[in-house]
């Protein structure tokens, strides 16, 4: 990594601190002014009362498949990334190798994640 990739990251990342600096002082300055009411203080602002109970029983288990989903959508996109990297070489063991225990410990969190659910979806 020479002189040039140094200068040139750290250039970037005083643009972007610059910007991100510059788009809080911008939205200070430019913004809407807080209100002050007392209506902030109640739970919901729509100025309606609040009546029962908040907590409900919400069903997770859409959210649960939902979750599995991705994970294991990742862990395809991964390996197939993988394999078109190592597509050309001749000694194939090593990389297989990773890539089945990389699976398994993939496999292994997502178990681990759902071991806490009551109900299982998948």
């Amino acid at each position: 990594m020479g002189a040039a990739d140094i200068e040139t990251f750290l250039v970037f990342l005083a643009i972007a601190a610059a910007f991100g600096v510059g788009s809080i002082i911008a939205n200070r300055t430019l913004g809407a002014k807080a209100r002050r009411s007392y209506l902030r203080l109640e739970t919901y602002e729509c100025g309606e009362e609040a009546e029962g109970e908040a907590q409900i029983d919400f069903p997770t288990q859409h959210y649960t498949f939902a979750i599995v989903f991705v994970a294991v959508d990742v862990l395809g996109f991964i390996l197939a990334l993988w394999a078109l990297t190592f597509r050309g070489v001749n000694d194939a063991e090593y990389p297989v190798f990773i890539a089945v225990v990389f699976t398994l410990l993939a496999l292994a969190g997502i178990y681990y994640a759902l071991s806490g659910e009551k109900r299982w979806v998948v």
